[in-house]
């Protein structure tokens, strides 16, 4: 009986629950556990977002640039006549600091003229004569495959006497007009507007999230009379550089572009264990540091294209008085 009675006593020591001590210490134990995966969690989820925003960034600013890149190669391109002479002689690219004052389509590309004001961002007009080599083609009405501006569409052949052809004979002359503005949800995106013959298309968005775009121009030499016209760059200036100005024959000076574009995340990125400041910190085109406190990630993408279609194919004596443009396109 009693042999009986000691092991009952052993099994009930054996089956006894944990404590109040010893729960509260199990359950303080699993809390901090939880508290740490919960805080990796946050933070790798935190990371991981950033680094997707970031990426988007340079993705949206690559894309832009190489856009830019691919007009502005083009700018002064032409055929030639059976004598030589280029079909278009036209003036290739024009700027303005602040913007065009209007950028809708039906202006022509010598009467644009810039914003009062020159802050804000830079705008820029590329001419160029496009073929189905060095454009994308759509299909016209007709079902004819032709030559598409800067937002895929069609340009019909027209007389472009006027904007610098060599003879009235309808030509396909590319007129796209880049510049940055908001789109229909409020998102800063970098524009376009092109000819779609005698007229203009629609202003289209191109790529979103290109806040500010600054333009400076490479520039010559003053040519001299009798001399050799420049080929190199001697410095680099902005549209409303006394050097350039509104005057075409300046303009004949730029051999080359520099453009800047400030692009921003597309949504505001989390703090992390950084500060609003850190997380803003950026330069601008200057060259100057801001921390602006949205929390939107900023960086500047600047690239240098060189506009080789509107240099002298061989080198040419400068005549004053004499159109500069046709002194460059001399061959």
């Amino acid at each position: 009986m009693s042999i009986r009675r000691s092991s009952l006593m052993q099994s009930i020591k054996t089956q006894r629950g944990l404590s109040l001590v010893e729960l509260m210490v199990a359950l303080t134990i699993g809390l901090f556990l939880l508290g740490a995966v919960g805080i990796i969690y946050v933070n790798t989820s935190n990371t991981s977002r950033s680094s997707t925003l970031e990426a988007q960034m340079n993705e949206d600013g690559a894309v832009a640039l190489e856009l830019l890149q691919q007009q502005i190669r083009l700018a002064g391109f032409s055929n030639v006549d059976n004598s030589g002479a280029r079909l278009f002689s036209g003036r290739a690219v024009l700027g303005c600091d602040g913007g065009f004052s209007s950028n809708a389509g039906g202006t022509a590309f010598e009467a644009l003229t810039c914003s009062a004001s020159a802050a804000g961002s830079d705008a820029l007009a590329v001419r160029y004569e496009a073929n189905e080599l060095n454009s994308q083609t759509v299909l016209n009405p007709a079902g004819v495959r032709v030559p598409a501006n800067c937002v895929n569409e069609g340009i019909a052949a027209w007389n472009a006497l006027a904007e610098g052809a060599s003879s009235a004979t309808p030509m396909v002359l590319a007129d796209n007009r880049y510049y940055v503005a908001n789109d229909a949800d409020g998102t800063p995106s970098l524009f376009c507007q092109g000819r779609t013959g005698a007229g203009f298309g629609n202003a289209t968005a191109l790529v979103p999230n290109d806040e500010n775009m600054q333009i400076e121009y490479g520039i010559t030499r003053l040519p001299t009379t009798g001399g050799i016209v420049p080929h190199h760059v001697a410095g680099y200036v902005q549209a409303n550089n006394a050097a350039l100005g509104a005057t075409a024959a300046n303009w004949s000076r730029v051999a080359a572009v520099r453009i800047c574009l400030i692009v921003r995340s597309a949504t505001a990125v989390p703090t992390g264990d950084n500060t609003v400041a850190d997380v803003g910190y950026y330069r601008d085109c200057a060259g100057n540091a801001l921390t602006p406190t949205d929390r939107f990630l900023r960086r500047a993408y600047v690239t240098t294209i060189q506009l080789r279609n509107v240099r002298p194919a061989l080198p040419a004596n400068y005549q004053a008085g004499v159109d500069p443009w046709s002194t460059l396109y001399e061959n």
